[in-house]
């Protein structure tokens, strides 16, 4: 909390967090647009045959897909497109080479990823309003209400992700993580009304009352204490060698590297719950309500015990990429070395890069086993006949956590910076007034 009042005082990290606030409540209002050329009601009640899919579905949207809107899709084609060049990237030479650039290279990788994403956008738009088509108003003609509700669909989710790219460039940053926090943030109201309501049912008001409260209070302690973990790091320290001339030394002031448990944040979890899904997202479409059992054990993301295991796998396996992706030991000791630094006890050179990497494998080790666990538990207890929106629960929680964690990450840098921006003119003015007399 002290670090967003302290945002509040710097004019930059204000104005990022008002217009990040503007683009969410801007996204929130677009979820009130219906689908046109579709009877919303029966939309509704169409989407609603989707499950605990549906539940996914509704936090990518911000709501949207329950309420029948135009982006009912939410950020689901930007995730998967992102993906897809994610993996390109690693299996590409030239998308490779690219990406090794730097700013110019990933400027370029930014723009593929922008026509992959419309691509994606269409192609599902246009499976999704066929998946809808017994929705159609059934005075239209069939072909002109699957182009509307396609064009639509399409546009919606070309907008959400567009919305993403600005809380990206002028907002906070990672658009991504923004959106599905505000999704889960939305998601929570309806799971404590239900839990009132089916309290009440069974133990009446007065119980139903203290069971949400105890909820409540439950909720808010397990995503502190999953913040306060997630923000856990290890510092390395860096010493730098300093000149003496007369009675002042001359040099680098010492630094710290901070490696944290979890450097590559919630994006994993995300990640891998889209690839999973993506088999089940699509065969929802093609097969709206169908009662078929081979097409219900797809669909079902709950109850299946290979999602289980792919998802862990995948997650896993984007741990371990995002972070290399987030720090090179080789570089950084390179750099440590080119100014003169060193880590005590370590000679500087290879060894430094041997002893970063041995350093930040385990803390990916740690940071993976930490999410695989967090997720497992209640997946796990999800595969138990009447358990199965369990799942959810424990994914949001990872979610939230993880969204807070990275907001308070950017909050804590930004302030950082212009500290020590305020730190350096000042000393110009005391340097300036100094020449002056």
């Amino acid at each position: 909390m002290d670090n967003v009042s302290a945002a509040f005082k710097i004019k930059e990290l204000k104005d990022k967090l008002l217009y990040s606030l503007l683009v969410i409540s801007s996204i929130c209002l677009v979820t009130l647009v219906p689908v046109p050329a579709v009877n919303n009601p029966q939309l509704r009640d169409l989407l609603a045959s989707w499950g605990d899919l549906g539940i996914l579905m509704n936090v990518t949207s911000v709501g949207g897909f329950a309420s029948g809107s135009v982006i009912l899709l939410g950020i689901y084609p930007f995730l998967a497109a992102s993906i897809l060049m994610q993996i390109l990237t690693l299996v590409v030479p030239k998308l490779r080479n690219l990406a090794q650039l730097g700013d110019a290279g990933t400027k370029v990788i930014a723009k593929i990823t922008r026509i992959a994403t419309i691509v994606m956008c269409v192609i599902m738009g246009g499976l999704c309003a066929y998946g809808i088509r017994d929705a159609f108003i059934p005075t239209l003609n069939f072909w002109v209400a699957i182009v509307i509700a396609g064009l639509a669909i399409s546009a919606g989710a070309a907008a959400i992700a567009w919305g993403c790219e600005i809380l990206n460039t002028k907002g906070l940053g990672n658009g991504i993580s923004l959106i599905l926090f505000a999704g889960c943030a939305r998601y929570i109201p309806g799971v404590l009304v239900k839990v009132f309501t089916k309290s009440a049912e069974k133990f009446g008001i007065p119980l139903a009352v203290v069971f949400t409260v105890l909820g409540v209070i439950l909720s808010i302690a397990l995503i502190t204490f999953m913040v306060f973990v997630t923000m856990g790091e290890r510092k390395v320290k860096i010493l730098f060698r300093k000149m003496t001339s007369g009675m002042k030394q001359f040099g680098v002031p010492n630094q710290v590297i901070p490696i944290h448990i979890t450097q590559a944040g919630v994006m994993p979890v995300v990640y891998s719950l889209t690839i999973v899904s993506f088999p089940a997202v699509i065969t929802a479409m093609l097969n709206p309500g169908s009662t078929d059992p081979m097409i219900l054990s797809v669909t079902d993301v709950t109850h299946n015990v290979l999602y289980f295991i792919l998802f862990l796998m995948f997650m896993v396996l984007f741990v371990y990429i995002f972070s290399i992706m987030q720090f090179n030991p080789v570089d950084v000791a390179n750099e440590i070395r080119n100014y003169g630094g060193y880590i005590q006890g370590v000679k500087a050179g290879k060894l430094t890069s041997e002893y970063l990497f041995k350093l930040y494998m385990n803390m990916i080790i740690i940071g993976a086993v930490y999410l695989t666990l967090l997720c497992a538990v209640p997946m796990g207890l999800s595969l138990i006949p009447g358990l199965g929106k369990i799942w959810f629960a424990g994914l949001s929680f990872v979610i939230l956590a993880g969204c807070i964690t990275e907001v308070l990450m950017i909050l804590a840098n930004g302030i950082k910076t212009h500290e020590e921006g305020e730190k350096q003119k000042n000393k110009r003015y005391k340097s300036a007034g100094r020449n002056f007399r």
